[in-house]
């Protein structure tokens, strides 16, 4: 199925997005038995106090989220271009005396208008 072989450092960014992505759902449990807990001892009414209990979710869990979510993501394009092949191309000689022929025209030029300037 897969022909493909992973490159180390895509595999280093997936081991930790899927570490960032573990501690995030251990952080996300342990939140929710803490505001099930307030709510249970009567401490917090949610209807009054939605907007603190969403900031404190995403204050515990939700940048772990979107961390492990880029480094996926980082992981995965280096991987798409990991075998990306590089073109190069090989100058003949008569191609390499031209562009110097080229070069020392451009040269000439510009010490010629150079000293028009002056």
């Amino acid at each position: 199925m897969f022909n493909k072989r992973l490159s180390v450092v895509s595999i280093i960014f997936y081991i930790l997005a899927g570490l960032l992505l573990i501690f995030a759902v251990w952080s996300a449990v342990n939140s929710f038995k803490y505001i099930s807990n307030l709510v249970n001892m009567g401490q917090i009414i949610v209807k009054d106090s939605l907007f603190d209990i969403i900031n404190f979710h995403i204050n515990s869990f939700g940048q772990y989220i979107v961390y492990a979510a880029l480094l996926f993501g980082i992981g995965w394009i280096v991987d798409i271009f990991a075998d990306a092949e590089i073109e190069t191309y090989e100058f003949t000689e008569e191609e390499l005396e031209a562009l110097d022929d080229l070069l020392e025209d451009e040269l000439e030029e510009e010490t010629v208008e150079e000293t028009k300037i002056e």
